[in-house]
């Protein structure tokens, strides 16, 4: 079994960040990862926690932004970019990675990991979905690395953390936190 994490990068100022969780009622650990950036990371629920509604407040107040991470373990890495409240891209490392869904007639069907289903017998597109290095690069902090960005999101990569450290390491942020779960971000001792 491999890793599995989730976690949300925000820009802005940290008493906005801190606004934004208090007012989602939902526990987080918040630790800087650079200049006017955090990491997010709330707690798991089962071995899962919930990032969507979360990045979407964090990315109301005027010129935030931010963006979830779903590594789920060590296959393939799911993110959205949230601006002024709304989901603005989606990515994924692995169009093929596919899971067993069931329609609304109770027949099983495949679907990727952003919920696109795929009809029997029909295979899914190869390679990554929404690797727009320009979609994520206003999360970095200058000078943002676009090519080894762009590398980074084409992948492939053999283990989906490696894959999102490179992003990170791209984007000019501090990896590690935005790779934690919930209790390794407590344990660290390193929340504001």
């Amino acid at each position: 079994m491999g890793s599995s994490y989730q976690t949300i990068l925000a820009t802005g100022e940290l008493s906005a960040v801190r606004a934004a969780v208090a007012a989602s009622g939902q526990q987080a650990m918040v630790i800087p990862v650079g200049d006017r950036r955090w990491a997010v990371v709330p707690i798991q629920v089962d071995g899962y926690a919930a990032t969507e509604d979360l990045a979407r407040a964090l990315s109301r107040p005027e010129g935030s932004i931010a963006a979830t991470f779903d590594v789920f373990d060590s296959d393939v890495i799911v993110a959205g970019v949230f601006r002024g409240g709304r989901s603005v891209h989606d990515y994924l490392s692995d169009q093929s990675y596919l899971a067993e869904a069931w329609d609304d007639d109770d027949n099983e069907i495949l679907v990727d990991l952003l919920g696109r289903p795929y009809p029997p017998g029909t295979a899914p597109p190869a390679g990554p979905y929404g690797a727009d290095a320009a979609a994520f690069a206003p999360l970095g902090i200058a000078p943002v690395d676009e090519t080894a960005l762009e590398a980074a999101l084409r992948g492939p990569e053999t283990m989906a953390e490696r894959q999102h450290h490179a992003i990170l390491h791209a984007l000019n942020v501090t990896p590690r936190p935005l790779q934690m779960t919930y209790e390794e971000a407590r344990r660290s001792n390193t929340a504001v």
